[in-house]
């Protein structure tokens, strides 16, 4: 940098000393700086940049050869409880195959964002009640006592399709996770509006506040990682999707997102 100053200087200098030379020094000054800068900057962090390019192909590696071995473990999970009649060993091989759920859910995430960073994920026109069907059958092994009760609209919404799957994911998922025992989900789907409800633990005013705060946890004891709910919220402002949130504490919590913007 001194180095730039000073010869800009000496051109200056060169150039004679009136009012134009001082302006052409300092113009020279900047743009030397400016050049040095960068080089500078691109030779310390070059090392970076490398680590960072080994970094992702070698996760688009592991997870393109994640699939498969998850997949062998499914198929091997269903043959042998076609075989069993213990039913201790049944329900070992139940955990098995839920553990393997997981492990192509994380797949699933870990595809879809990476999707987003190299390419444009592609809107599309599709019917929310069926995708919610969809997803709610997912949950059919998972959802021990909590009842699932459906209400729902033939609603046509053109949105990232995928990403909405995850958002309805984390939001049964939580609904599940933060209920009651015995108690049930209601999830409603009229004209403009997707409402899911709980009877479950519910939230105060603070905890309301911090919900979508990532790593946020309001029950420490509970499985995952406090992202879930920050995922639907990124998703969401993306899509412009409001989200508001109803609970109290100990009577349960109702998400209604607003679908105005995106019915088609």
């Amino acid at each position: 940098m001194l180095i730039s100053v000073f010869f800009a200087y000496g051109v200056a200098v060169y150039v004679k000393a009136d009012g134009y030379s001082f302006i052409f020094f300092i113009f020279l000054s900047v743009l030397f700086c400016a050049i040095g800068g960068y080089l500078l900057a691109s030779f310390l962090l070059k090392p970076l940049f490398e680590t960072n390019r080994l970094l992702d192909e070698l996760l688009k590696d592991t997870l393109h050869e994640l699939n498969i071995p998850v997949a062998t473990i499914k198929a091997n999970i269903q043959m042998l409880k076609s075989t069993q009649k213990d039913h201790k060993n049944i329900k070992r091989l139940d955990r098995i195959k839920r553990a393997s759920d997981d492990l192509l859910k994380l797949y699933s995430q870990l595809n879809y964002h990476i999707k987003r960073e190299i390419q444009k994920i592609e809107k599309e026109e599709f019917n929310l009640k069926e995708l919610i069907e969809e997803e709610v059958k997912k949950f059919k092994d998972i959802k021990n006592d909590v009842s699932i009760e459906l209400f729902l609209d033939d609603v046509y919404i053109f949105a990232d399709k995928d990403g909405f799957a995850r958002v309805l994911d984390n939001l049964i998922e939580n609904a599940i996770k933060y209920n009651k025992q015995d108690a049930s989900v209601q999830i409603f789907l009229e004209e403009n509006r997707l409402i899911i409800k709980d009877s479950g633990i519910g939230m105060n005013d603070d905890e309301i506040f911090r919900v979508f705060d990532r790593y946020y946890q309001g029950d420490h004891g509970k499985s995952g990682y406090g992202i879930g709910l920050s995922i639907v919220k990124s998703y969401c402002d993306e899509q412009k999707i409001a989200i508001n949130i109803k609970s109290k504490k100990n009577q349960g919590t109702e998400i209604i997102l607003n679908l105005s913007l995106v019915t088609s």
